[in-house]
């Protein structure tokens, strides 16, 4: 920075008297200055952070048994050892998640997806049961099979309160789950690295972090005929992409 300054006095021309102030005119300037300066970027962060918790075991969640004829429960389940399974039920999927009292019930463990991200994210669910797999199986919306008397199997999903019924086209879905609430993630600045940051708290267990969850559940027609069934595997696809929303 320079500054200079300069005052010629030679000159003074006039005096104004206004009330109690006086007012100098001069012929030259008054003064003059050069002053320069700069401006700096305090830093940058990037505030679109993504977090999401996902299953870590998946693979089997879905895999299931057809019992049209109630045979484990009638036997104690004296085929699967030790074993509870739900009583009154015709379709079983392994739980492990310990949300039941039983080893098997006709609801599947939940798939949990959790977001702690700093934005919002949308989910795209896609479940259908392959049409070759049934072999003879028919798909039906009614969980009753109110005068039904085929080899009938209903497979929904349940969401909440809701419960959709999988049928022949499948279903498709998209679900947007919020970001983290305000106060999840701060700006911090690290002085080893002279950096700024913008992260989630390490302690965030009180947080309560938006999610979604789903589990499919199922039953089998008692008076359908499944004797010519007998070794048929029914193949449920369960797929899910999840894609920040714009």
């Amino acid at each position: 920075m320079k500054r200079k300054s300069k005052i010629i006095f030679a000159f003074l021309l006039n005096m104004i008297i206004l009330g109690n102030y006086s007012i100098l005119i001069f012929a030259e300037e008054l003064g003059e200055g050069d002053v320069v300066g700069k401006g700096e970027i305090e830093g940058c962060v990037q505030e679109d952070i993504y977090k999401v918790v996902l299953p870590t075991v998946a693979e089997d969640t879905f895999d299931f048994i057809i019992d049209p004829q109630g045979l484990i429960n009638r036997t104690n389940g004296a085929a699967y050892g030790d074993k509870r399974f739900e009583e009154n039920s015709t379709l079983f999927f392994r739980r492990k998640d310990g949300e039941v009292q039983e080893d098997y019930s006709n609801k599947s463990d939940e798939i949990n997806i959790i977001n702690m991200s700093s934005v919002a994210i949308n989910i795209t669910v896609d479940i259908s049961i392959s049409e070759t797999s049934l072999d003879g199986i028919l798909l039906t919306d009614d969980r009753e099979f109110v005068d039904d008397n085929n080899a009938s199997l209903y497979m929904a999903l349940v969401d909440g309160e809701d419960e959709i019924p999988i049928l022949e086209e499948g279903i498709s879905f998209d679900v947007t789950v919020d970001a983290a609430p305000e106060g999840a993630y701060e700006y911090s600045y690290n002085s080893e690295k002279d950096e700024y940051t913008y992260k989630l708290k390490q302690d965030n267990n009180e947080v309560e972090f938006d999610e979604y969850s789903f589990q499919l559940t199922g039953a089998a027609n008692r008076n359908g005929d499944w004797s010519q069934l007998i070794g048929k595997v029914p193949e449920i696809n369960v797929t899910w992409k999840i894609v920040s929303q714009e």
